[in-house]
Order: structure tokens, then C-alpha cells, then sequence
């Protein structure tokens, strides 16, 4: 593109230039040397804005070699951009929320989780498409100004997830920088502990808030202390998981539940089984606790 002008007023040894017919330029420091960071590039033209702003925004290394490249686009375009693919991102979110919440529901309704752990989970994915608002604006503009010379590598493979309808892997990049999200982190707690069908009756035992002791609600609320940290670290907070369920299912036990008394002792002995044959510490006392705290409840 021809008559775009270029200054950089922090670097003094530098005059102003502007690109020729072809759109081609050449800078000229007298000071600084190859591997010099320049940042305050400034490239204008009427009617025309900068696509590739990190050069402006975060500086360039200074080479020998033929290598700058500045992309312009008409004013507007990369705003209708930018609109267009927040609206992409924003059903790829909102669409993976509601199968989340499906699928969580469903589970609920099959017995496979009871009702505090459906909160959890509930909450975790009201909380993902709430971080992924969040994140909206700056996926949308990123998407928005990448072009073929633009090493944006997160951001150009979130757009081939998007054009392609992977919303799993969409909500993961822009909610966590990561690979995972709720849904994936819920179907590992499941792996981990797969409900046993003889545990699944159990689950869907009366566990209504309001038939409990009110002096036991505030102690129904453990089940979350785990959940806040369990999906981050297994290793570290597995244990403490375990010792949740136990905790609880003492709590029953004492009100004389030996139904959910059974399920919480259950489900801490098989985490500590699972956090055994990982091999990281022994949880053989645990277990043999657990075993002999089920036998008494028989």
C-alpha cells in the first residue's frame, strides 16, 4: 500500500519515512544496533488503521533482514469483524453451557450424582460462561485482526474450533488455557469414581435440605469445600475429598442415616483405593477404616 507514513518519535535516530508505489519502506537507525527492541511505531494513512498492532503496541526486534510487516484494513472492517465473531464465540459458549447443563441434569436423574454434587457442578458451569464473558472482547479482537503473517498460533486455532463446531474446545481456550473444561472435569471426577449400581440406589435416597437437622446444614456445605479445589490438583486435594465424604457420612451416621451414612463411607473409600494405586502415599489405614465402618452398617 503506497503513502503510508511511518515515524517512530521514541526512537530519535530514526527520521520519518513513508512506503513507496509498492508499499515497500526501509528504516534507518543511527544508534541502535540489530536486537534492539523499537516500540512507537506509528503507521497512518487516511481511512486505514494498523491489523497487527502488536507490532505498535508491543515493539518489534530490530534485524538486518527484510522482515517487518505491517497489515492496514479500511476503518470499520475490523470492527464488523470483531462483532461478527464475538457473536460466534458468544453461541459456541452459550450453547456449551446448556448441553452442560443437560448432561448434568441427566445424571442427577439417573442417580449417578446426588443433589449437593449437582449444585456443584451446576455452579462450576455458570461460572465457566460467566469467565467466558469475560474473555469475549479479546478472543473476538483477536480473531479479528489475524492474518497470514500473524504468529497468533492460539488464535488462529481457536478459529478453525470455532468454523468447525468444536464449542468444548472454544470454551476451554478462552475460559482457562487449557484443554479442559467443566463438562471434561465432571467426566473425570465420574471416571475416578464410578458410581458401583449397587451404590446408585443409594443416591437417590430422600437428601432434602429441609428434612435434615438444622444444626447439620452448615455441615452439608463440606462437600464444596473439596469441590473448589479437587478439578484443579487430584494429587493435593483428592485426599481431602476423601476425608469430606467421611466426615459426612459420620455426620449421618450420628442422626442415624445409615442409608447416606453407607454412600459417603463409599465413596471416600474407593477415592482413597484410587489414590493408592497411584502410588503416591499409603492410605491402608484409611481404607481398613472405612471397611470396618461399612461392616458396622450392614
Amino acid at each position: 500500500m503506497p503513502g503510508v507514513s511511518l515515524t517512530i518519535p521514541s526512537a530519535h535516530d530514526c527520521q520519518p519515512t513513508a512506503t513507496d508505489a509498492n508499499g515497500n519502506f526501509r528504516l534507518s537507525f543511527g544508534e541502535h544496533k540489530t536486537g534492539d527492541v523499537i516500540v512507537g511505531l506509528s503507521a497512518k494513512k487516511h481511512g486505514y488503521e494498523v491489523v497487527n498492532h502488536h507490532i505498535t503496541r508491543d515493539g518489534y526486534t530490530l534485524t538486518d533482514r527484510d522482515s517487518l510487516r505491517i497489515v492496514m484494513a479500511p476503518v470499520g472492517k475490523i470492527a464488523e469483524a470483531r462483532a461478527r465473531y464475538y457473536d460466534l464465540l458468544e453461541t459456541a459458549c452459550v450453547s456449551h453451557y446448556d448441553s452442560t447443563r443437560a448432561y448434568l441434569n441427566q445424571q442427577y436423574a439417573d442417580h449417578f450424582i446426588t443433589q449437593p454434587e449437582l449444585d456443584y457442578w451446576m455452579d462450576a458451569a455458570a461460572k465457566e460462561l460467566q469467565s467466558a464473558y469475560l474473555h469475549l472482547d479479546d478472543y473476538a479482537d483477536r480473531l479479528a485482526r489475524l492474518n497470514d503473517d500473524d504468529p497468533d498460533t492460539e488464535a488462529q486455532a481457536l478459529l478453525g474450533q470455532l468454523l468447525s463446531g468444536q464449542t468444548d474446545a472454544v470454551v476451554a481456550c478462552i475460559t482457562s488455557d487449557n484443554e479442559y473444561t467443566v463438562l471434561d472435569d465432571y467426566l473425570v471426577f465420574a471416571g475416578t469414581y464410578p458410581m458401583a449400581e449397587e451404590a446408585r440406589f443409594v443416591a437417590s435416597g430422600t437428601y432434602d435440605l429441609l428434612n435434615i437437622p438444622e444444626e447439620m446444614v452448615p455441615d452439608i456445605t463440606v462437600l464444596d469445600n473439596y469441590s473448589q479445589q479437587y478439578e484443579n490438583n487430584f494429587m493435593a486435594y483428592g485426599p481431602r475429598y476423601a476425608q469430606c465424604c467421611r466426615y459426612l457420612g459420620t455426620l449421618f451416621m450420628n442422626t442415624g442415616n445409615n442409608i447416606m451414612a453407607a454412600f459417603c463411607f463409599r465413596k471416600a473409600m474407593l477415592m482413597y483405593e484410587l489414590l493408592e494405586e497411584m502410588g503416591e502415599m499409603s492410605h491402608a489405614e484409611q481404607i481398613m477404616e472405612l471397611q470396618n465402618l461399612l461392616k458396622r452398617l450392614e
